[in-house]
C-alpha cells in the first residue's frame, strides 16, 4: 500500500503532469500520420530522457506511447489506414461504419472503448504487480508456439470468402515473415542477395500496404467517396452521433470487459500480444455475438472489441517488460531502452526497488487513455468530414504519407518497393475475398511460431504433450481447424432430415414430391455437372500463382540448413496443397463451396457464416483506373530514387491532379505545395527525419 501511495504522489508534481500532457498530445499527433507509428516517436524522445528525472521521463515516454491509439484508430475508421499497426483491426468494422455515414459514431465508440479498456487494463496491471515474475514463467516455448498457431487459424476465419482463402492468407503472411536472417543460425533467407532485406520485411510496409494502399487503389478505381452523404448533412448530425457512439459503449459493459480481458491476456504473452491482441479480441467478439453474419459490415461490436483491448493489452505488456525485461512489441522494446536510460533495470530488482514507479506507469496509462479519448471526442465532428472526400482526391495524399511514413520507419528503398507490392496484393485480396487480418497476423506470428517450435524441439521434443497447458492449447488448435466444417456438416445433415420429414408428412397418399423438389431432398445438387469452365480467368491466374509461388518458395527453402528450413518447408508445402485445391476448384464444381464461396450482390461475398463486406466485382473501367493509380505510385518511387523525396512528391502530386484527376492547375499547385510543407516541417524539421536525396 505504501508503494501505491508513493507512486500516486509522484503525479502531484507539475512537471510530471505537464510532460504527461505533452506526451499524450505528441502521441495523438503522430497517430494521425499513417505508418509513422509509436516506435518512431519514442525513438525521437530518447535523447531528451538523459536530462529528465525518473518520474518525469516515465510520464513522457509512457503517455506518448499510449496517446497514439485513439488517433491511430481515427485514421483506420475514416480512411482505412491505421495510424499504427496495432490499430489495423479497427478497420474491419470502423471503416464500413464510415461508409454507412456513421463515422462520428464510430469515433465516439473508439474513444470511449479505448478509455474503458484502459481502466480494465490498469486494474489488471496493478493486481499482477506483486506476482509479475511467477505468472510469466508459467509459459514455455511449446505454449507460445501453440498460441501463435491458434491465433493464426482463428483470425484466418475473419473476412475471407472461403476456408481455403482464409488459410492461404495466413500462410502467405507467415512466408513473408521468414524473409531475412534466421535468429537460430544467423543465415539470411529468401533475400536473394539483397542485403537490405537482412532484417526482413518491415511491419509498417506490410500494414500500410495491405490496409491503406490496397484500399486507396480500390477507392480510386471506384471514384467514390467513403461516405455518399454530403458534408452538410454529416455536419448537421455529427454531434449527436458522437454521443450515440459513447452511449453504445456504455450500454455494453460486458462486451467491453470481455474484450479488455482477452486483450490483457494476449498482451501478457511477448510476441503474441501487440497487433495480434486486437485481432484475437475481434475474433472472440464475433464468435460470441448473436450477429456473427454482420461483422465486417460496420457493426458497433466490431469496433468496441479491438478498441477496448488497445490499452488493456498495452497495460499487460508492461508485465513481461518489467518482470523479465522481455518486450512484446517494437514500441515496448524502445521503452525498455528508455528505462535503461533512466536507470531502471527491468527484472526482479525493478519490482522490489522501484515498485512506486510501476504504479506511476499504471496511473499515467489510465489518465492518458481518458486524455486521448477526450481529445478525440472533441475533434470527431471535424474528422468525420474526411469521409465525404472523393476517393480520387484522397488517394494521393494517403499514398504519399504512407511512402514518407514507411521511409521514416525504415530508411530503406527496398521497403518502399515492398510497400507498393503488398498494396497490389492487398487490392487483389480485396477483389477476390481473401483475409487481410489473417495475412498480417500470419506475418506477425510466423517468426514467433518458428522460434518456439525450434526451442520446443531442442528442449523437450514431443515431451511437451505430457504437459497440461500445451495439451489444452493443442486441443484448441484442433478444434479451431475442424469446428467450422464439422458444424457445417451437422447443420446440412439436420437440414436434409428436416426437409425429408416435412415432405413425408405432407405426402398423405398423394403423388408426393417429385422433380426438383425430390432432387433437393435427396441430394441437393447431385445433378450438377462435375466439371465446368473457369468463371474468372483472373482468379484462375491468381490460383496458379499460389501453386507456382509455393513451389518456388519450397525449392528455395530446401537449400538451407535443417534448422532454418523446417518451418518454411512445412508452411510452403501446406500452401502448395491448398493452392492446388484452389486451382482445381476452378474446374471441379464440388470444390467450389470450400474454395470460392457463394457470391452475394453488392453487399459483398458470403460463405457459410463469413461475409466480406464492401468488396464487389469491378467493371473494366474500374480495373483500368486501378492500373493507372498503381502505375502512378510506381513512377513516384522511381522519381524518389532519382531526385529525392522532397522534390519527387510535390512533382508527383502535380502530375496526379493535372493528368490522372484532370483537375485545374490551381488545385494541382496548391496540393503540391501543401504536401511539400507538410513533409518539410513535420518530417524534416519536427521529427528530424533524414529523407533520401536521390541520384541526381
Amino acid at each position: 500500500m505504501g508503494a501505491l501511495t508513493s507512486g500516486l504522489s509522484l503525479l502531484a508534481s507539475p512537471s510530471v503532469i505537464g510532460l504527461m500532457f505533452l506526451g499524450a498530445l505528441l502521441g495523438a499527433f503522430v497517430g494521425l500520420i499513417p505508418g509513422l507509428g509509436g516506435a518512431v516517436l519514442l525513438t525521437l524522445l530518447l535523447p531528451f530522457l538523459f536530462h529528465l528525472p525518473v518520474a518525469e521521463g516515465v510520464a513522457l515516454i509512457v503517455s506518448a506511447h499510449a496517446g497514439i491509439y485513439f488517433s491511430g484508430s481515427a485514421t483506420a475508421i475514416l480512411i482505412n489506414s491505421p495510424g499504427a499497426p496495432e490499430c489495423a483491426a479497427t478497420t474491419l468494422d470502423g471503416y464500413p461504419m464510415s461508409q454507412k455515414n456513421r463515422a462520428a459514431e464510430a469515433l465516439g465508440i473508439s474513444a470511449m472503448a479505448t478509455a474503458l479498456g484502459g481502466v480494465c487494463g490498469v486494474i489488471g496491471l496493478v493486481a499482477l504487480i506483486p506476482a509479475m515474475g511467477a505468472i510469466i514463467t508459467v509459459l514455455k516455448p511449446a505454449s507460445y508456439m501453440l498460441l501463435a498457431a491458434f491465433a493464426i487459424i482463428l483470425i484466418g476465419k475473419l473476412q475471407s470468402a472461403s476456408v481455403t482463402k482464409g488459410i492461404l492468407s495466413g500462410l502467405w503472411g507467415m512466408m513473408i515473415s521468414f524473409v531475412g536472417y534466421d535468429p537460430s543460425t544467423g543465415l539470411q533467407r529468401f533475400g536473394y542477395g539483397q542485403l537490405s532485406l537482412y532484417n526482413g520485411v518491415n511491419i509498417v510496409a506490410v500494414a500500410l500496404g495491405l490496409f491503406a494502399f490496397g484500399r486507396m487503389f480500390y477507392l480510386y478505381g471506384t471514384n467514390r467517396a467513403i461516405s455518399e452523404v454530403g458534408p452538410t448533412v454529416i455536419g448537421e448530425r455529427i454531434g449527436g452521433e458522437v454521443f450515440l457512439g459513447v452511449m453504445e459503449v456504455l450500454r455494453r459493459p460486458l462486451q467491453v470487459l470481455r474484450a479488455s480481458v482477452v486483450g490483457f491476456i494476449a498482451g501478457l504473452i511477448p510476441g503474441v500480444g501487440g497487433v495480434a491482441a486486437n485481432f484475437v479480441s475481434y475474433a472472440q467478439a464475433r464468435a460470441t455475438s448473436k450477429r456473427k453474419l454482420e461483422f465486417g459490415t460496420g457493426v458497433p461490436e466490431g469496433v468496441i472489441a479491438p478498441e477496448a483491448s488497445n490499452l488493456a493489452k498495452e497495460a499487460a505488456s508492461y508485465v513481461p517488460l518489467i518482470a523479465l525485461g522481455i518486450p512484446g512489441t517494437v514500441g515496448s522494446a524502445v521503452i525498455l531502452s528508455a528505462f535503461t536510460i533512466l536507470g531502471l533495470a527491468p527484472g526482479p530488482s525493478m519490482v522490489s526497488t522501484h515498485e512506486p514507479v510501476i504504479y506511476l506507469i499504471a496511473a499515467v496509462l489510465l489518465i492518458t487513455g481518458f486524455l486521448a479519448s477526450g481529445l478525440g471526442i472533441s475533434v470527431a465532428r471535424h474528422l468525420a468530414l474526411i469521409t465525404t472526400i472523393r476517393g480520387a482526391l484522397m488517394s494521393p495524399f494517403v499514398i504519399v504519407l504512407g511512402i514518407v511514413g514507411t521511409w521514416a520507419a525504415t530508411t530503406n528503398f527496398i521497403q518502399l518497393d515492398i510497400l507498393v507490392g503488398i498494396g497490389v496484393v492487398g487490392l487483389v485480396m480485396l477483389r477476390l475475398g481473401y483475409s487481410l487480418p489473417a495475412a498480417i497476423i500470419g506475418f506477425l506470428l510466423g517468426s514467433v511460431f518458428e522460434h518456439n517450435l525450434t526451442l520446443t524441439e531442442e528442449v523437450s521434443g514431443w515431451g511437451f504433450l505430457k504437459q497440461p497447458l500445451p495439451d489444452f492449447l493443442l486441443l484448441l488448435v484442433i478444434l479451431s481447424i475442424f469446428s467450422t466444417p464439422l458444424f457445417r456438416s451437422l447443420k446440412k445433415l439436420w437440414s436434409k432430415e428436416t426437409k425429408l420429414v416435412s415432405a413425408v408428412a405432407g405426402y398423405s397418399g398423394s403423388a408426393g414430391p417429385t422433380g426438383p423438389e425430390l432432387e433437393e431432398i435427396d441430394t441437393q445438387g447431385v445433378a450438377a455437372p462435375f466439371f465446368k469452365k473457369p468463371g474468372s480467368y483472373f482468379e484462375l491466374v491468381v490460383d496458379s500463382v499460389w501453386v507456382v509461388g509455393s513451389a518456388v518458395y519450397w525449392v528455395t527453402a530446401i537449400g538451407y540448413p535443417t534448422v532454418s528450413r523446417t518451418v518454411p518447408i512445412i508452411v510452403s508445402s501446406v500452401a502448395f496443397v491448398i493452392g492446388l485445391v484452389q486451382l482445381l476448384s476452378n474446374f471441379v464444381v464440388r470444390l467450389q463451396r470450400i474454395t470460392h464461396g457463394k457470391k452475394k450482390n453488392e453487399g459483398g461475398h458470403e460463405v457459410g457464416k463469413v461475409i466480406v463486406a464492401n468488396v464487389v466485382a469491378g467493371n473494366p473501367l474500374e480495373y483500368k483506373r486501378e492500373i493507372w493509380i498503381i502505375a502512378w505510385t510506381v513512377l513516384m518511387l522511381v522519381a524518389v530514387w532519382l531526385v529525392g523525396l522532397l522534390i519527387a512528391i510535390p512533382l508527383g502530386i502535380l502530375v496526379y491532379f493535372f493528368v490522372l484527376d484532370r483537375g485545374s492547375w490551381r488545385r494541382a499547385l496548391i496540393s503540391g505545395a501543401l504536401m511539400y510543407l507538410v513533409i518539410y516541417f513535420v518530417f524534416v524539421r519536427l521529427l528530424a527525419t533524414q529523407l533520401p536525396h536521390g541520384l541526381i
